[in-house]
């Protein structure tokens, strides 16, 4: 696992920032301030994701070279699609066109698709499967929606009425939602990793997900339902954004583990 960290920091910030464009339309609107915002962070997380995606090359200096074999290489594009996403971002951010936000979306499902085929390799049988590319999606859409939550969590605080909203919408039913995706490729993956010292990993990673990306959005919607009904300004003690904060911890963790877990299964399978 030591040489695969920089490779699970990529992969999760990539698969998030692809996440977070996906999203954005659901969770604020692209043409405000706040929306911007948030595909700036999205932009963020990808350049510094694939800043640490240089960590597992022998001679970070010579990675021009690996962009060069895109016609044959399902590694080289995935560079260009990393590329792609952050200067349809970036220029999104700049023009605030609608059309290129949604060129953006489509080149992250694009970035998703490809990172899934640079690991669907006959001689790793636990990669080798459909699941990859649903692991991969799922969990761009659970961090994706974590992050825009958590983002509009801090918005919020000065804000009742659309910390109101937050509490009491479909904000956190679609992190329910992306949930029960990848809940749904869970068994997938792990039919195919039968170690039993990887358990506690696998126990982990359900724990932290079915804490923050189910439980917690369904228990703040209770509390801003009941608010509501009541007409107290909050049931729950715990500022929202903390909550919010709270519940996109979790599920970063939740992945955190679940992708060790994906690349610790190269160590048992590969030939």
């Amino acid at each position: 696992m030591e040489g695969s960290l920089s490779l699970v920091i990529f992969t999760l910030l990539g698969q998030a920032s692809a996440g977070m464009v996906l999203l954005l339309p659901f969770f604020a609107d692209p043409e405000t301030g706040r929306g911007r915002i948030a595909g700036g962070v999205a932009l963020a997380l990808l350049c510094a994701g694939a800043l640490f995606s240089l960590g597992h090359l022998s001679d970070p200096w010579v990675s021009f070279y690996t962009i060069t074999n895109a016609g044959t290489s399902w590694l080289s594009r995935e560079i260009w699609f990393v590329g792609l996403l952050g200067a349809a971002t970036l220029a999104w951010l700049v023009t605030r066109r609608a059309w290129i936000r949604w060129l953006a979306a489509l080149v992250g499902l694009g970035l998703v698709y490809v990172m899934s085929r640079v690991y669907t390799l006959p001689t790793v049988p636990f990669w080798n499967s459909a699941a990859t590319f649903w692991t991969f999606l799922a969990s761009g859409l659970l961090t994706g929606a974590a992050t825009l939550l958590f983002l509009n969590g801090l918005a919020a605080r000065r804000d009742p009425e659309a910390a109101r909203r937050l509490a009491t919408g479909w904000q956190p039913v679609i992190l329910v939602l992306a949930f029960g995706l990848r809940v749904l490729v869970l068994p997938l993956q792990w039919m195919a990793s039968p170690m039993p010292d990887h358990v506690v990993l696998q126990c982990w990673t359900l724990a932290f997900l079915l804490a923050g990306a189910a439980l917690g959005p369904l228990l703040l919607v209770r509390n801003g339902c009941r608010a509501a009904l009541s007409g107290e300004s909050r049931i729950c003690p715990c500022p929202l954004a903390v909550r919010a904060g709270i519940l996109c911890g979790l599920t970063w963790a939740g992945e955190i583990c679940g992708r060790m877990l994906f690349y610790s299964g190269y160590t048992w399978f590969g030939m």
